[in-house]
């Protein structure tokens, strides 16, 4: 009974990719853990953001001779055109998403009306629904 638990297991195993079971598993782990790990996690980005800046801060005014508030600013206007430009891309693809998903549920919307088995349900439902609305209206 183990041996085929396992082979069905390893053959599950080869089937699928296993950067989707390490997604799964983090995001396991951050649901059953999120109160301590997640702000763990902001704390160690925000110290390794500002460490990277800290060196670009520091290169800038060594290799241009920069002041250290205007080695501050062309960081922070770079950072801001950085993140502009990606919030920019991201909108963009999200309103193409869904565009494409407006298209696909209108669609299938219009292949389901077009149905003659989803027309006689839909009457079936209206002629069913219709007098218990209109009682409930009512009393």
């Amino acid at each position: 009974m183990l041996t085929r638990f396992s082979a069905n297991l390893s053959a599950y195993w080869r089937r699928i990719d296993k950067k989707t079971v390490g997604l799964v598993v983090a995001l396991f782990i951050s649901v059953l853990f999120g109160d301590t790990l997640l702000p763990l996690l902001g704390h160690v980005l925000h110290v390794l953001i500002e460490v990277v800046e800290s060196v670009l801060e520091h290169l800038l005014e060594a290799a241009f001779g920069l002041s250290a508030r205007q080695a501050q600013v062309i960081l922070f206007y770079s950072a801001l055109l950085i993140m502009l430009y990606l919030a920019w891309r991201l909108s963009r693809k999200a309103y193409f998403t869904a565009l494409r998903v407006v298209a696909t549920a209108q669609e299938r919307g219009r292949a389901i009306a077009n149905s003659a088995k989803a027309v006689a349900w839909f009457r079936t439902m209206v002629m069913i629904g219709a007098p218990g609305a209109s009682l409930y209206l009512f009393t």
